[in-house]
C-alpha cells in the first residue's frame, strides 16, 4: 500500500510540473502582453515596466525564477504576511498580478474559497442524485422507473453547462423568480449555478451506477442469497451496492476534474466571483502569473483528487494494490 501511494505521488509531481511548464511558455507564444492597450505608450515607459516585472529576460531565466518563487518553501515564523496564507504556511510566491495591485496568492485567496464552495455543492447535487437514480434504474429495470431517470439521465449528458445555465436562469430566475440571475450574496443563489454544474455529472453517475449494480446483480452468489431467503433490501444494500459502486469510484477522479474546469463556464455564466472567472479574465488580459498560478492550483486540485480515488479505490478493491 505504501508503495502503491509512493508511486502515486511522484506520478502527481511530474505531472504537475509538466503542466506548469507547458503553460509558461504557452502564454508567451500569446500574441500581445499585460500592458499592450489601444492607448500607445511611449518606448521608454513600456521598456521600464518590463524591466520591472522581469519581463525583459530570456523566457528560460524567467521560467527558471517562476520555479523558485512557486516551489513550497519552509516555514519561516519570522517573516509573516498576513494578508497572503500561501506565502505564509507554504513560502509559495506566484508572482504579482499585472492587471491588479494584489499579488497573484491574494487574488487566489479570496477567490479559491467561492469556487470550492460551488464544486463541493455541485458534487454532493451529482453524487445524492446519481447514485439515487442508478439505484433506483437498477432494482427496478425495465420499469417506468428504469426508463424516465435513464431518459433524463442522457438528456443532462447531452445538454452542456453553457445551454443548462441560461435556460436554469431564465425559467427559475427571469420568468418564475425565484432566484438571482447572477451574484454570490445570499444561500440562494448558490442553486442555480450548483445544479447546473452537477446536473451533468449527475446524469452520467446515474448511468455507471446502473451499469454496475446490474453487473452485480447478475452475480451466482446474489442467486445464492436470494435463494437462501436473504432480504432484497439487504442484498442490494450490504452485497450489491459496494460492488456497483466501484465504477463511480473510478469516475469520480474525472467527475472531480470536471467540477473544477467547469466552473470556468459557469462563474461566467452567473457572474460569480470564484477562481474560475479569474482564470477567464486573466486569460483575456494576458496576466501571465495569474494564468499560470490559476492553472497551478487547479492541476494541484485535480491530480490530488485522482490521487485520493485510487487510495479508494485500492480499499474498497485491494487486488489492484498488486497490479501497480
Amino acid at each position: 500500500m505504501f508503495r502503491f501511494i509512493f508511486n502515486r505521488i511522484l506520478q502527481s509531481v511530474a505531472v504537475i510540473f509538466v503542466v506548469v511548464t507547458i503553460t509558461f511558455f504557452m502564454v508567451r507564444l500569446a500574441p500581445g502582453d499585460p500592458f499592450s492597450s489601444e492607448r500607445r505608450i511611449p518606448d521608454y515607459i513600456q521598456q521600464r515596466i518590463l524591466e520591472h516585472y522581469g519581463l525583459d529576460r530570456p523566457a528560460v531565466e524567467q521560467y527558471w525564477r517562476y520555479l523558485q518563487g512557486a516551489a513550497p518553501k519552509r516555514f519561516r515564523p519570522d517573516k509573516l504576511f498576513t494578508d497572503d496564507p500561501l506565502l505564509n504556511a507554504f513560502g509559495i510566491d506566484l508572482g504579482p498580478s499585472y492587471t491588479s495591485a494584489r499579488t497573484v496568492n491574494q487574488i487566489i485567496a479570496e477567490t479559491f474559497p467561492v469556487s470550492l464552495e460551488l464544486g463541493a455543492w455541485a458534487l454532493l447535487i451529482a453524487v445524492l442524485f446519481g447514485v439515487s437514480a442508478g439505484m433506483t434504474a437498477s432494482v427496478f429495470r425495465n420499469t417506468a422507473l428504469d426508463y424516465v431517470p435513464m431518459s433524463v439521465a442522457m438528456a443532462g449528458i447531452c445538454l452542456p453547462t453553457f445551454v443548462m445555465g441560461p435556460i436554469l436562469a431564465l425559467i427559475f430566475g427571469v420568468w418564475l423568480g425565484w432566484f438571482n440571475v447572477s451574484g454570490w450574496f445570499v444561500p440562494a443563489d448558490r442553486v442555480l449555478p450548483a445544479v447546473t454544474l452537477g446536473l451533468v455529472y449527475a446524469a452520467v453517475i446515474a448511468r455507471i451506477t446502473r451499469g454496475g449494480m446490474l453487473e452485480i446483480l447478475s452475480q451466482d452468489f446474489i442467486r445464492t442469497a436470494q435463494a437462501k431467503g436473504v432480504p432484497y433490501g439487504k442484498i442490494i444494500f450490504k452485497h450489491t451496492l459496494r460492488g456497483g459502486l466501484l465504477p463511480v469510484v473510478t469516475y469520480m477522479g474525472p467527475a472531480l476534474a470536471g467540477v473544477i474546469s467547469g466552473s470556468f463556464v459557469v462563474e461566467t455564466i452567473f457572474q460569480i466571483p470564484g477562481l474560475g472567472r479569474q482564470f477567464v479574465q486573466s486569460a483575456f488580459n494576458r496576466d501571465y502569473f495569474l494564468v499560470l498560478g490559476t492553472v497551478s492550483i487547479y492541476a494541484v486540485l485535480i491530480t490530488l483528487a485522482n490521487l485520493m480515488v485510487d487510495i479508494v479505490q485500492v480499499i474498497l478493491n485491494p487486488r489492484l494494490r498488486f497490479e501497480d
